[in-house]
């Protein structure tokens, strides 16, 4: 005869195919018994509490039971004690609606706002026991530090286009001399004004002696001059941006040091950052782990993938792995291959960083070379061209053309 289980907050009950309750053990007014047991269940693992309800069911002779909930079988077998099968049952759903009758004919109680009021206790505990493991995640932390990367370097990106456009009314051509974006907003910095732009200044700016004899040269080029309070003022753009440049040297401190604790092995593999923005893009770690090798590949890339879907265009080769070297140093007719072959690589990583742990990133990533190696070897010279056959067209909608007017005209004539 089967016996059925059912375990929520006022307690664990055992029936019957006929719908009698053969045992039951209430967890009411325990309210942290009650919580610490449903989030076992909620998450299917096993602590203290359970073991103690399992113990009881095998003392009461009760070995083999029926669980209607995934997660609530998986927990009551942790021990190995219960033959647990999983069906949904009727018998279950008949006690969830009568079971208020059920506790008042107990005893336990004879308000049933009483009952009400535990289970809404007992429901915030487990949504606040939830809330704090996810947030003691650390790959959630990664996440959030790269998005700050991210918004960081949109707004120094907006910031320098302004402070160019902005300098070059009084110097223009140091835009064109200084291409990189720190050095420019750095030169700025302390030798703001064509008066400042002299080698000492530059030099213990830490511009390169090459840049230094180009700059000051330039002094004397066509712009207009500036007072001391607009020079103060660009000037101090310029340090807000060198600031916003120092941050994200430490936020990318910070993951480096947060990915090598959480995902060792994407690390050694792809490098801190590039697996971290993977992270970020599935949105946690196992998010990422259960995705298969052709998503992590064109992660970053998800426009371009639509696209093709809708115009039947090529589909993109790889989204954010692009910036690993091995695949943007190679030729272009071989990068899809590699791109292939990492995020195979970098699957297994994932898999392994979420729920192993195990440290084998230097063997992965010297067998990710070896393919490497192996694939320039078999496709040495780029493919010979050749034009994809013609797409057909889609057969036009609508109303069906009319008929030429001279024919009409015939037409009528007969």
């Amino acid at each position: 005869m089967p016996t059925f289980v059912t375990i929520n907050a006022i307690g664990a009950f055992a029936l019957d195919d006929k719908n009698n309750v053969v045992w039951h053990r209430l967890f009411h007014p325990n309210l942290e018994l009650a919580s610490s047991v449903l989030a076992a269940i909620v998450n299917g693992s096993s602590n203290d509490d359970t073991d103690s309800l399992v113990g009881d069911l095998v003392q009461n002779g009760l070995t083999k039971v029926v669980a209607e909930d995934q997660m609530m079988a998986r927990a009551l077998a942790k021990s190995g004690q219960l033959e647990v099968s999983l069906e949904e049952s009727s018998v279950i759903k008949w006690f969830r609606q009568n079971q208020q009758q059920y506790l008042k004919d107990l005893g336990v109680t004879a308000d049933t706002d009483e009952i009400a009021d535990f289970v809404r206790s007992a429901s915030l505990e487990l949504a606040k026991s939830r809330v704090s493991a996810a947030i003691e995640e650390r790959d959630l932390l990664i996440k959030n530090a790269v998005d700050a990367i991210d918004e960081i370097d949109k707004s120094i990106n907006i910031l320098v286009m302004r402070l160019r456009e902005w300098y070059s009314l009084h110097h223009p051509s140091l835009s064109q001399i200084v291409e990189d974006q720190e050095s420019f907003a750095r030169i700025l910095m302390h030798c703001c004004g064509k008066k400042m732009m002299n080698q000492q200044c530059l030099e213990g700016a830490g511009v390169p002696d090459a840049l230094v004899d180009a700059i000051t040269k330039s002094g004397s080029d066509v712009g207009a001059p500036m007072s001391d309070s607009d020079i103060g003022v660009i000037q101090g753009l310029a340090n807000t941006i060198d600031k916003m440049y120092q941050q994200r040297g430490e936020l990318e401190g910070y993951v480096t040091g947060l990915m090598e604790e959480v995902a060792p092995n994407m690390s050694v593999l792809a490098g801190p950052l590039i697996g971290a923005r993977l992270i970020s893009s599935a949105g946690s770690l196992k998010e990422l782990a259960r995705r298969p090798s052709s998503t992590i590949q064109v992660f970053g890339a998800e426009r371009a993938l639509f696209r093709s879907i809708k115009t039947g265009a090529a589909p993109p080769k790889h989204g954010i792995i692009y910036r690993v070297p091995e695949i943007n140093t190679s030729p272009y007719w071989i990068r899809g291959k590699v791109a292939r072959a990492l995020a195979g690589k970098l699957s297994i990583a994932a898999r392994i960083d979420a729920y192993s742990g195990t440290d084998i990133g230097d063997e992965l990533r010297k067998d990710f070379l070896a393919r490497v190696e192996e694939i320039k070897r078999q496709n040495p010279e780029p493919p010979k061209e050749t034009k994809p056959p013609p797409r057909p067209k889609p057969p036009r909608r609508g109303k069906p053309s009319r008929p030429q007017k001279g024919r009409r005209r015939k037409e009528g004539r007969k």
